[in-house]
């Protein structure tokens, strides 16, 4: 699977916008991405919509917290954070997204000194851990209304960015909405994220290297000296997937790497998928086709087009 850390991501981000074109992340059924892209003083904004279900993981940046918004359930480091929350995750910290089809989401980063000024206050904070913020419904829609109105007065009107009053004014407007979710605050972190997320990991470390098919879930679980249904709480939890749904995708996407490393001369979509277990071949076209809106052999000669 696909892992981003999110100044990886803001470079995608900004390639995007300049390209005028449509993306997607990690996904899990036909592409359709838009995304919008800003940034008001020190804070970096986001707002996109997703036609498929998708899974990003990865790390979030060293110098500031990110908060992540959905209109629609998703699961989030093991929690299912609801419309009414925010997902936030500290500097240096994992985070895991498993979204549902067709979902709408928003981004904001800000830096760590804005939201924390004192030194009681980072002190504080030191330990915190990704979770989900549920403050009372209003202050959710009153952060959520703040970015979207800004996002579209920038694309209505390009020159607001250039004016450095009319920003800084946002800017102090929204770090005011962001505090307020944390002050507001109703809901605890989720306590067992890292451990379902160590599970998670080193399930798909033992599954790759036996990708003939020869350890079971329940060997797996076996290996790793957990209980079957702890591992399949763990990926249901993190991914919204069951163990074995979860591992047959992120074959899929070993076979696109492949795919696009290989040369149509040299190798075949037969060998790549025998080489990945995956033996029937018409049933892995068509998921190939699902997931990625084309077909193995069409990704296989994009080398030669490029």
């Amino acid at each position: 699977m696909t892992q981003l850390t999110f100044t990886e991501f803001e470079a995608f981000a900004e390639a995007v916008k300049e390209a005028s074109v449509t993306m997607r992340l990690t996904a899990l059924e036909q592409r359709r991405w838009t995304l919008r892209y800003e940034i008001a003083g020190s804070l970096r904004l986001q707002q996109g919509h997703e036609g498929g279900g998708n899974i990003a993981e990865g790390e979030t940046l060293s110098d500031g917290w990110t908060f992540y918004y959905q209109p629609h359930p998703v699961f989030a480091n093991g929690q299912v954070v609801t419309g009414d929350e925010v997902f936030t995750a500290p500097p240096e910290s994992e985070f895991c997204l498993a979204c549902q089809p067709s979902h709408e989401w928003l981004t904001l980063f800000v830096p760590t000194t804005l939201l924390f000024p004192t030194s009681q206050e980072l002190e504080c904070i030191s330990a915190a851990k990704p979770h989900a913020l549920k403050p009372p419904p209003q202050v959710t829609s009153h952060f959520t209304s703040l970015m979207r109105r800004f996002l579209a007065a920038a694309e209505n009107h390009p020159q607001l960015i250039g004016s450095p009053v009319a920003v800084n004014c946002f800017e102090a407007e929204l770090l005011a909405a962001t505090k307020e979710l944390f002050t507001r605050n109703q809901c605890a972190p989720c306590r067992n994220f890292t451990r379902w997320y160590r599970h998670t990991k080193t399930t798909l470390d033992l599954a790759m290297r036996h990708l003939d098919g020869g350890l079971s879930i329940a060997d797996l679980a076996e290996q790793l000296c957990v209980p079957e249904r702890t591992l399949r709480t763990a990926f249901q939890r993190c991914y919204g997937l069951s163990p074995i749904e979860y591992l047959r995708v992120n074959r899929m996407h070993q076979a696109r790497r492949l795919l696009l490393a290989s040369c149509p001369d040299a190798t075949t979509v037969t060998q790549i998928a025998f080489g990945l277990g995956f033996w029937d071949l018409g049933r892995f076209a068509g998921s190939y086709r699902q997931l990625f809106g084309e077909r193995p052999s069409e990704t296989l000669r994009k080398c030669v087009r490029e």
